[in-house]
């Protein structure tokens, strides 16, 4: 419910999407909190550079595997709630064809 009243994302034909993890939310939320490690739950991520203190503003420089339609974003840290257990990165440049849609 709680993602619902803040995040509204009405997936097309072309995308995909998923919210339901079934696993323990701490175990979930101490892996994808790791802002800097996307690696560890994003296999094609290959190296990723992080220049700030992991709190509001934190720039990280992701660098993604061969064979992908880019090689590398750069993305900052928009929104960090450890009680609610989300967080938003926005992507700020890179390589890659993703729309940037405000």
């Amino acid at each position: 419910d709680y993602i619902r009243r803040h995040h509204k994302h009405y997936v097309r034909v072309n995308q995909t999407s998923s919210l339901f993890i079934k696993a323990p939310l701490p175990l979930v939320w101490l892996l994808l909190r790791r802002i800097d490690q996307p690696q560890r739950y994003k296999p094609f991520v290959s190296r990723c550079i992080v220049k700030g203190d992991m709190q509001i503003g934190t720039i990280r420089e992701v660098n993604v595997k061969s064979g992908f339609p880019a090689t590398a974003s750069k993305d900052r840290l928009e929104l960090l709630d450890d009680e609610e257990h989300i967080y938003s990165m926005r992507i700020v440049g890179g390589d890659h064809r993703l729309k940037v849609i405000n």
